[in-house]
C-alpha cells in the first residue's frame, strides 16, 4: 500500500492508535480503542482493521501478546497526511519572548540561549547549525595576550558572530605589540567579505608586512589559522541528558551511541546540513546515523537579515514526533 491508498476508516484507526500511543507510551489494543473512543465500530471491526494496517506495514506488535504501536511507516503517514497544527500556549510564548527581549546580546549568545530554551521547553535534546563565517563581512579583530605565548583571537562579523580561538606563538608578544597589529589589520580588512580574506587579500597583506615587526606578521598568520578552522558552521546543542527520561534510552548502549554522536561534530553536521524550506521531519531509519534510529529529528531553517543561514532542530522519541513537530518552530530574532 502506498501512503495515499488508506481508506478513511483505516486512517481513523491509525490516527487513534497513534494518538493513544503518544499519550500512554503503551501498545494499543482493539478493546482499548473501542472503550476509549466513540468510533461507531465494533471491537471485531477495529481488530480486523488493525490487522490489515499491520500487514500493510503501518502498525507493528512489539510482543506477540501485546497490542500494536505505529511503525516508522505509520508515523510517516501520520505526519504527512493526518497531523493537525497546534500552537504554543501563552506561558511558552512568554518564556521565549523573555529569553530574546535583550537584542543587545551577541549572536553567539543568542544561538546558545536558543538551544537551551528549546531543550528546556521540549524536554528533549536540541541542536542548531550556526551561520557560516564565509558569507559575512569582516567587522573587527582583536588580539589579546593570555600568557607570554598564548594569544586569544577575537573576530567579529557584520552579523554579530564572534569567532574565538586561542593560538600558541613561538615568541612572546606584549599587549602593545598586539594592539598595533589589531589596529593595522582592522584598518586593512574592515568591510571586506570573509570569502576574500582566505585568498588574495591575506596573501597580499603578508607580502606588504615583510618589512614590519614580527608581531604583525604573526597576527596575519593567526588570522589565517583562525579562518581555516571555520570552513563549516558551528554546531550548538543542549539537553542531551533529557533523553534519559524516556524509556527507549533506558538501555545504556543506546544512550552511549547517542552520547558518542553528540561528541562528534562532523556527524552532527551531517544530520543538520540539509536545507529544506519549512519544517522537516526525519523519522527513525530515515536518519543517516544509526545512533538516532530510535529517534526522530524535527528541523527548520532560521534567517538573519532575511537570509537563511542555519538550521535548528530537536531530537525526540518517535512517539512524540507528531506532537512536537506541530508545536515547535523557534524563530530567531531577525538581525
Amino acid at each position: 500500500m502506498s501512503q495515499r491508498e488508506l481508506d478513511p476508516r483505516k486512517e481513523l484507526i491509525l490516527k487513534v492508535v497513534t494518538d493513544d500511543y503518544i499519550e500512554s507510551a503503551e501498545p494499543v489494543g482493539s478493546r482499548t480503542i473501542a472503550r476509549k473512543y466513540n468510533l461507531g465500530l465494533s471491537p471485531a471491526t477495529i481488530r480486523n482493521e488493525m490487522a490489515d494496517l499491520e500487514e500493510s506495514g503501518y502498525l507493528k506488535q512489539p510482543h506477540v501478546s501485546a497490542g500494536r504501536i505505529p511503525s516508522h511507516q505509520g508515523y510517516r503517514y501520520y505526519v504527512d497526511m493526518l497531523m493537525q497544527q497546534q500552537s504554543l500556549n501563552e506561558e511558552e510564548q512568554g518564556l521565549i519572548r523573555l529569553y530574546f527581549e535583550d537584542r543587545s546580546r551577541q549572536l553567539d549568545t543568542i544561538l546558545q540561549q536558543t538551544v537551551k530554551i528549546l531543550a528546556q521547553l521540549t524536554r528533549y535534546p536540541s541542536l542548531m547549525l550556526g551561520p557560516k563565517l564565509q558569507p559575512s563581512i569582516f567587522k573587527h579583530v582583536q588580539l589579546i595576550p593570555l600568557s607570554a605565548n598564548d594569544i586569544l583571537v577575537l573576530i567579529v562579523t557584520d552579523m554579530g558572530i564572534i569567532e574565538k580561538k586561542v593560538i600558541a606563538v613561538d615568541c612572546p608578544v606584549t599587549q602593545a605589540d598586539l594592539d598595533r597589529a589589531s589596529y593595522s589589520l582592522n584598518k586593512k580588512l574592515r568591510g571586506r567579505p570573509f570569502a576574500s580574506l582566505k585568498s588574495s587579500v591575506l596573501n597580499e597583506l603578508k607580502e606588504e608586512i615583510k618589512t614590519e615587526d614580527s608581531s604583525f606578521q604573526q597576527a596575519v598568520t593567526l588570522l589565517l589559522s583562525t579562518l581555516d578552522t571555520r570552513e563549516r558552521e558551528r554546531v550548538y546543542f543542549d539537553g542531551i541528558i533529557n533523553i534519559l527520561e524516556h524509556p527507549e534510552f533506558k538501555e545504556l548502549e543506546k544512550f552511549k551511541l547517542l552520547l558518542t554522536l553528540m561528541e562528534e561534530e562532523d556527524r552532527l553536521h551531517r544530520l543538520l546540513s540539509e536545507r529544506h524550506p519549512g519544517l522537516r521531519i526525519s523519522i527513525g531509519e530515515e536518519n543517516p546515523e544509526e545512533a538516532v534510529h530510535e529517534c526522530s529529528i524535527i528541523t527548520a531553517n532560521y534567517e538573519i537579515g532575511g537570509r537563511v543561514v542555519g538550521t535548528i532542530g530537536v531530537l525526540v522519541r518517535p512517539a512524540w514526533t507528531m506532537l512536537m513537530s506541530s508545536r515547535w518552530l523557534i524563530l530567531l530574532p531577525r538581525a
